[in-house]
């Protein structure tokens, strides 16, 4: 299949795809005359780039991995997992710090709350 019709089944830009071939993510596809030939496979692994980017890879982190495929085009199953461990990693300090800033939350509108009470009653004695 021609780049332009990669694109729409991928859902990625023609832009995009040809990127991620100057970076190494995707291989060089064959070539009929001045046009790319591209596999059905190329999808599947377009597929995994997106689920990847979409999980906090970055294309960075996506070219490590892709730089120590072996010949056979196979992903060395522990660096992906080492990767993947440390997004977890990432993922589950964030969380603690979402939940700390959830915590504040509730205790600022809660403060706010007790202020505006101490006022209102005040406010009262007064009158």
């Amino acid at each position: 299949m021609y780049i332009g019709e990669l694109s729409k089944k991928s859902g990625l830009s023609i832009k995009a795809i040809r990127h991620y071939e100057e970076i190494g993510l995707i291989k060089t596809p064959q070539r009929s005359g001045k046009y790319r030939i591209y596999e059905a496979s190329y999808l599947d692994v377009l597929a995994m780039i997106k689920l990847a980017k979409s999980l906090g890879f970055t294309l960075n982190e996506l070219q490590n991995i892709a730089a120590a495929k072996t010949q056979q085009g196979l992903v060395p199953m522990d660096l992906l997992k080492a990767e993947i461990a440390n997004k977890r990693t990432t993922i589950s300090q964030k969380i603690v710090q979402l939940n700390q800033s959830l915590a504040g939350l509730i205790k600022l509108e809660q403060e706010v709350e007790d202020y505006n009470e101490c006022i209102l009653e005040s406010i009262e004695k007064n009158l």
